[in-house]
């Protein structure tokens, strides 16, 4: 039976609010789905492991005071160019839960803060390329100063964050990349790259964050005691996968490092910056904040199954071809279901044994 137009204008009509139905639903059910994620705002007031990586450190995470500073000119080129660091790892567990599946937080913001102990510190906000450093170069930096450069933190030796810790070996004597823990930053393929050498190694890494002080101009003289700020960019997606992998193991590390030149025993003259350390003297009386990290992230607890690839509440074929559709190196994507970095048969077999539909 042939339909009369109005009758295809009617089935048409039909169509489109059958459509605008099934859109509305869909509008609904991801907002439901956003609504079950909670927003959590804390700020750490005190690290739980802080210690000042140099390789003839006997004091471990006992120390009041850390200095940053390199080992190029000094005449002791065995060593790592970024030699003197700070290792400071806060426990996020108790605040942010832990163990979700990397994919259930969405780190908004994250600003880590630490007290500067000594003056005469010159303000450079600003990364300075590795050929500024280096003692054959003919680039010359442009700016007065050298930056205060926050990374995020890798450890070899068998150790990891919770095994390092403030008593983890760094080991003592430590020569050219041989540290147990140390600096990281990312390529832009997403590789993590060690940046103890950057300068030996002929690169200017991209940092976490860079030390912001209020009120002070560039080039100027930062008052003892004042407030360093890293603001760390949590628009990079591979800084953000590292967090979010933090979180989910309930334990954020960062190492704060900067080349300035090294201050040779007996010699005065040359500024290194200090930082108070939580065990200062300072920090224990009130003067002063032990280093602090402020975090604003988004958590969803109420997730289904990490191998639920599309989120339709199944794991089953539709998972697999999400899979296949990401396959190979594939940082921080969902279908990297161990977090290795790439998504191959160990997530396909992931996939299989939580298989329900």
């Amino acid at each position: 039976m042939r339909m009369s137009l109005n009758d295809e204008d009617i089935m048409s009509k039909f169509l489109h609010i059958h459509i605008l139905l099934i859109a509305i639903v869909m509008a609904m059910f991801t907002l439901t789905s956003k609504a079950h994620a909670d927003e959590i705002e804390h700020t750490f007031t005190g690290p739980d492991f802080d210690r000042w990586m140099y390789p003839f450190n006997f004091t471990n995470g006992t120390r009041e005071s850390a200095v940053t500073f390199s080992s190029i000119g000094g005449g002791f080129d065995i060593f790592d160019d970024r030699d003197g660091q700070v290792l400071l790892g806060f426990i996020t567990q108790e605040d942010v839960p832990a163990e979700l599946g990397i994919h259930q937080y969405d780190i908004a913001s994250l600003t880590l803060h630490i007290t500067i102990s000594n003056e005469g510190n010159i303000y450079d906000p600003t990364v300075d390329a590795w050929e500024t450093y280096a003692l054959d170069s003919d680039v010359l930096d442009s700016d007065a100063g050298r930056p205060f450069e926050l990374f995020g933190t890798a450890f070899r030796g068998g150790y990891d964050g919770w095994s390092f810790g403030e008593d983890g070996s760094f080991p003592m004597g430590a020569e050219r990349r041989e540290r147990n823990a140390y600096p990281i930053a990312f390529t832009n393929d997403g590789d993590a790259r060690a940046v103890s050498n950057n300068v030996f190694d002929e690169f200017t890494p991209v940092p976490f964050a860079v030390g912001m002080v209020d009120g002070i101009a560039k080039g100027g003289y930062i008052p003892v005691d004042s407030v360093v700020s890293f603001e760390v960019d949590v628009t990079d997606p591979y800084i953000q996968c590292y967090l979010k992998k933090a979180c989910n193991e309930g334990l954020v590390n960062f190492c704060l490092t900067s080349l300035h030149e090294a201050q040779q025993p007996g010699l005065r003259g040359l500024i290194q910056p200090n930082f108070h350390m939580k065990e200062s003297w300072s920090v224990q009386v009130g003067l002063v904040d032990a280093a602090q990290l402020s975090i604003v992230v988004e958590v969803n607890e109420e997730a289904g199954p990490s191998e639920d690839l599309d989120g339709d509440g199944f794991v089953g074929v539709s998972d697999v071809l999400v899979a296949l559709g990401d396959w190979g190196q594939c940082v921080c994507c969902q279908s990297d279901i161990n977090g290795d970095g790439e998504v191959n048969v160990s997530d396909l077999l992931l996939i299989i044994a939580a298989w329900n539909s």
